[in-house]
């Protein structure tokens, strides 16, 4: 594994034990493919060779449902003779997707990956980011950071990922990059001021400051009225 097979078998419960090959190839072929129905999945995996019977991924994919890695991603009409019915599409929740990316063919491919799972939700529009990342680095490099990243991350949450909530999610990427001083040499041999010269580019980093600045001034008035209020207090003793 281009990951220690320890760290991710001690921090990734459904990556060990009764069942974990099963759902390291659930969670690859969504990764690459993106959202699925269970028999297209099912045929997806038999098709790659791999032993297995429909019963046994539908459980699997049932399993990482209930388990935050897995989300009913849509649905599709299926025609079952003159009858159609709708099926539902599974695909990655970010919690899989980190999961996922212990993988190693998940992860020489990275931004593809995030291209084939559009229904994982950004705080932003995804276009512009992803065209800047590609802009900056090859798809090694994408591979090497995100391996340190991983690894970083995996060494800082304290318990296994299936304990960790979607809204911390983003809290344990700062003791990850300190695990990763890998990524700070890749951003330091980049020229990043060539990026401005692309609209698309600029336009995303001028509405990410404007957006910053916003939340700042509002964060700032707020202090001011928790002041206010604070001397008013003191005032009256």
């Amino acid at each position: 594994m281009y990951i220690e097979k320890e760290l991710v078998e001690s921090k990734i419960a459904v990556l060990r034990g009764r069942g974990s090959v099963n759902n390291g190839a659930v969670l690859e072929t969504l990764a690459l493919e993106g959202p699925l129905i269970k028999y297209d999945l099912f045929k997806e995996l038999k098709n790659s060779g791999k032993k297995i019977i429909y019963p046994t991924i539908s459980r699997r994919v049932d399993d990482l449902v209930d388990r935050g890695y897995l989300e009913i991603a849509g649905t599709r009409t299926i025609v079952v003779g003159k009858r159609k019915d709708e099926s539902s599409t599974y695909g990655l929740t970010w919690k899989g997707f980190i999961a996922s990316l212990t993988i190693e063919t998940v992860a020489q491919d990275i931004l593809k990956v995030l291209e084939k799972n559009s229904h994982l939700k950004f705080p932003f529009s995804r276009k512009a980011p992803l065209r800047i990342i590609r802009e900056i680095f090859t798809k090694g490099e994408l591979k090497l950071i995100g391996q340190a990243l991983l690894t970083g991350y995996l060494r800082a949450i304290p318990k296994d990922l299936e304990y960790i909530k979607p809204e911390q999610y983003l809290a344990y990427l700062l003791p990850a990059l300190t695990e990763a001083p890998k990524i700070q040499e890749k951003f330091k041999e980049k020229d990043l001021y060539g990026l401005l010269e692309i609209p698309e580019v600029f336009n995303f980093i001028s509405k990410l400051l404007d957006d910053t600045e916003k939340k700042l001034e509002e964060s700032l008035l707020g202090i001011k009225e928790i002041k206010k209020e604070l001397n008013k207090y003191l005032k009256t003793k």
